[in-house]
This record gives structure tokens, C-alpha cells and sequence, in this order.
């Protein structure tokens, strides 16, 4: 078998396992980051969204980021999570009202339908999207 032969068998195998998702050893990307010129496209393109409105400065906001993607890998792809800088994107946090981080917000069809400020537990965001999208 010649060497060509050999690089066009990878490259099918790479991109059949690509086309899979997270199926293999490539996951695809489980908490979207959004800013001022992604968030509208984002939010009205996907059925159900959380996103997380945070600061880098923010300690709880830390310490909710990997309970929200833990939670992201678990309920992905029937919802959508991303996460938002509100210092790089502050008229979007004002658009929502957003006082306190963290804070979450359910969205469904583009519109907001729950709202969590402040840090909460895995149990919590799990129950808000059993109400919210019924999963």
C-alpha cells in the first residue's frame, strides 16, 4: 500500500469521526462563548439556550462553570448552553437586566423564560431545565 494510499484512508476515517460528533476521541464544542456579535445570531438560530451571563473576576463564577458544563455534556444536544462576558459585552447584559453575576437565563424559541441569579447548584439547573424544556 503506498503512502497516498495510506493519507486518503486517514483523512476518511478523521473526517467520518468528525461527522460523528461527540462519538470517538473529538467531542464538539459543549459551551459556546458569545459576545456582542455572535449572541442574537446564537440565541434565535437554537431552540433552547442557557446562558451564562459571568465575569472573569467573579469567584462564583468560577466555581458555577464546571457544574454548568458538567451539565452541559449531560443534557447536549436537546439544549444549547453558552456563556457570556457581561465586561465584554455590556450592552447585552444591560438588554437583560443583568445585575449580579452569575446569572443564568433559560431561552426558549429567543425568548427569555427563567432567570437564576447568583450561584446555585447542579440539583437546581437540572430542575430549571425540566421545567423550562421538559427533559
Amino acid at each position: 500500500m503506498e503512502d497516498n494510499e495510506i493519507e486518503k484512508i486517514l483523512k476518511k476515517r478523521y473526517l467520518d469521526i468528525i461527522k460523528k460528533g461527540n462519538k470517538g476521541n473529538i467531542r464538539e464544542n459543549i459551551v459556546y462563548n458569545l459576545d456582542s456579535t455572535s449572541f442574537e445570531k446564537f440565541i434565535s438560530e437554537n431552540e433552547n439556550v442557557v446562558v451564562d451571563f459571568f465575569a472573569e473576576w467573579c469567584g462564583p463564577c468560577k466555581m458555577i462553570k464546571p457544574i454548568f458544563e458538567q451539565i452541559a455534556r449531560e443534557v447536549s444536544p436537546s439544549v444549547k448552553f453558552a456563556k457570556l462576558n457581561v465586561d465584554q459585552s455590556p450592552e447585552i447584559a444591560e438588554r437583560f437586566f443583568i445585575m449580579g453575576v452569575p446569572t443564568i437565563i433559560y431561552f426558549k424559541s429567543g425568548k427569555v423564560v427563567e432567570k437564576i441569579v447568583g450561584t446555585v447548584g447542579k440539583d437546581v439547573l437540572r430542575q430549571k431545565i425540566r421545567e423550562v424544556y421538559g427533559i
